[in-house]
């Protein structure tokens, strides 16, 4: 899938966006069950909201929302939003994630 890189300051990935073309915002709470260790605190309720994916992956709290409730993309970053290692892991996933799995 493709990613589009947020970068703080520094240079260092804090968050990304992924397309939401072909992903809807079940399917990221889905993919984010999938990231060993994640925990889904929000989701299901919060479908319809901006923010409609709460996670946690390795004491870590994150969050995926859709800015504006209308964008094309997906924002999917730390809580609060600032550079954290868990992040790669996050990112990881959803790079390496095809739509091709997900459908068998």
């Amino acid at each position: 899938m493709k990613v589009h890189d947020i970068k703080d300051k520094q240079g260092r990935i804090f968050a990304f966006e992924v397309p939401n073309t072909l992903l809807t915002r079940r399917g990221v709470c889905k993919l984010v069950r999938s990231i060993p260790g994640a925990r889904v605190l929000s989701g299901r309720k919060e479908l319809g909201d901006e923010e409609f994916c709460a996670f946690e992956v390795q004491g870590q709290r994150f969050k995926a929302w859709e800015p504006f409730g209308e964008n094309s993309r997906y924002w999917i970053g730390p809580e609060p939003p600032n550079w954290c290692e868990q992040v790669s892991v996050v990112r990881d996933a959803f790079a390496h994630h095809t739509f091709l799995k997900s459908l068998g």
